[in-house]
């Protein structure tokens, strides 16, 4: 995967800036120097130099490569065997002063959305609140927006459910009690288990939210090799709130920008 992040740095370090070249023709040794110069452009030192430090270098030249592949780097050279530097096309300076991709070109960045949290959890009264606090308090408002598994049959689950899992980055289950055990303990909806399997057939790592009172056999193996959170009716404003925490830090490690904070909206620690 290409990186967003990368890409835009590279843009906006180059904007602006000038390149001089320097040149001492060789057949004339009582000549000056001659002084060429190039706006929006920077030499090859002077670019990979400032972001090795932050980033390897084959991070930089996937970047470099996207970069010019898709027509936001050209080259300005002097002379057929001359020294030459990068140069800002006229799309990439207009990238650079918004400070984002258009929307067409971010799509050629990832297979999967970036900011999509598919929600597996059960479609009852008894948890609406519990959704919506996801959705209208820790994710909408903070850039990312939620798929979930609502179908009308077996055909659906197969198709459309399993495209949208397929599309988020994020795959979060809601474990809630569900149906009551001789041991007093619960179980979840069968079809949570089933999109649990279906996200780890994706490669996603599940991020589970299990209520108190599942019974542990019915969580088994994947509270130990997966994310896993306990919560209750009472604590899940301040349990929930370390979802966005978790989201960021996966899209940090990816390199991928951290979507934008809408203005004006509620904060995830703001408890209820």
């Amino acid at each position: 995967m290409v990186s967003e992040k990368i890409c835009l740095e590279i843009l906006q370090m180059m904007r602006g800036n000038r390149a001089t070249i320097t040149r001492q023709w060789h057949d004339s040794g009582d000549s000056a120097p001659q002084t060429d110069y190039a706006d929006n452009s920077i030499t090859v030192g002077d670019l990979y130099r400032p972001l090795h430090i932050r980033y390897d270098l084959s991070e930089i030249e996937a970047a470099m490569r996207w970069l010019t592949v898709s027509g936001f780097l050209s080259k300005t050279e002097w002379g057929l065997r001359g020294p030459w530097v990068h140069t800002l096309t006229e799309k990439a300076c207009v990238v650079a002063d918004d400070g984002s991709f258009s929307d067409e070109d971010q799509k050629l960045f990832y297979r999967i959305d970036p900011y999509a949290v598919f929600i597996a959890h059960q479609f009852n009264q008894d948890d609406e609140e519990l959704v919506n606090y996801i959705k209208g308090t820790v994710l909408e408002p903070n850039g990312f927006h939620s798929l979930d598994g609502k179908a009308e049959g077996l055909e659906e689950f197969r198709h459309s459910i399993l495209t949208k899992i397929k599309k988020a980055r994020f795959f979060l289950c809601l474990l809630t009690c569900r149906t009551a055990l001789e041991s007093g303990s619960f179980v979840s909806s069968v079809w949570l288990y089933q999109e649990i399997g279906a996200a780890i057939a994706y490669g996603k790592k599940p991020l589970l939210l299990v209520e108190e009172g599942i019974d542990p056999h019915y969580v088994g193996e994947l509270q130990r090799v997966y994310e896993y959170t306990n919560f209750n009716r009472s604590n899940h404003p301040r349990v929930f709130k370390s979802i966005l925490q978790k989201l960021n830090i996966d899209l940090e490690s990816a390199l991928i920008p951290l979507p934008g904070v809408l203005p004006n909206s509620p904060q995830p620690n703001a408890g209820r």
